[in-house]
């Protein structure tokens, strides 16, 4: 009788736990919660954590807790790196937070990125933020030495030398300096609000009103913001594989 026993395998009994191997104990203690329903307070949970809770719902087809931890993985997304967020994307396959980390390395200077950083991102998009951050300062600096001409001046000019003169010398001493500050370079909305401040010496309301409305388009930069995403799309669909839905 001895013999016709079942012999003991993981999982009959306490002193035969599973082991799975790589996963923690408080990542498995979070899909237990989840799964059977108990309160998350995900507030608590670290950051690794969260990335290892990813990893664990990659690896069990848990498509349900996955989508659960990748929602909170992009609500806590000030709190990773954004090389860390790109490692996250391309190995577990998440596009939704491909673009808010690409957009932050891209303004992150390129001083900042580390060795580890790089690795994380992988080769190709670290190039890429090379790439773009090189095409954007080159676009920066041609908006800040290429004023938008005044094509134009209103009936009230009644000295449009004198005005094209000056929109010449105040754009170049207030919107060039803001974006070019060496220090703290202003993003474009920020340096136009500190441009408007100025006094604008010569050139008249009129033309000055028509003028604050073509800034106000922000037509001189949209191209770079175009170049950007345009970019990020094109790694999105080189790196960045839908999931494969898990089988009947």
């Amino acid at each position: 009788m001895e013999n016709s026993r079942q012999p003991e395998v993981d999982g009959m009994c306490d002193e035969k736990p599973i082991h799975l191997n790589g996963i923690s104990r408080e990542t498995f203690e979070l899909f237990l919660e989840f799964t059977f329903g108990r309160y998350v307070d995900i507030l608590c949970v670290y950051i690794d954590e969260l990335s290892k809770f990813l990893r664990f719902c990659d690896m069990y087809q848990c498509s349900h807790a996955r989508k659960f931890v990748i929602s909170h993985i992009s609500s806590a997304r000030y709190c990773f790196h954004p090389a860390k967020l790109i490692n996250l994307a391309i190995k577990y396959h998440v596009r939704s937070i491909f673009p808010y980390a690409f957009q932050q390395l891209a303004e992150t200077p390129i001083t900042e990125l580390t060795h580890a950083h790089q690795e994380l991102m992988g080769n190709e998009v670290f190039l890429n933020v090379i790439y773009v951050q090189a095409a954007l300062d080159s676009h920066r600096r041609i908006v800040a030495v290429e004023e938008p001409k005044i094509l134009m001046h209103s009936n009230e000019c009644q000295d449009p030398t004198g005005c094209n003169e000056d929109w010449h010398a105040i754009w170049w001493n207030g919107m060039g300096r803001f974006l070019l500050d060496g220090r703290n370079p202003q993003p474009y909305d920020d340096a136009v609000k500190r441009f408007k401040e100025l006094q604008f010496g010569r050139v008249s309301e009129g033309c000055k009103d028509l003028m604050f409305k073509i800034l106000d388009q922000g037509a001189a930069f949209k191209h770079a913001q175009q170049f950007l995403s345009e970019t990020c799309s094109f790694l999105v669909e080189k790196l960045v594989f839908e999931p494969e839905p898990p089988s009947p």
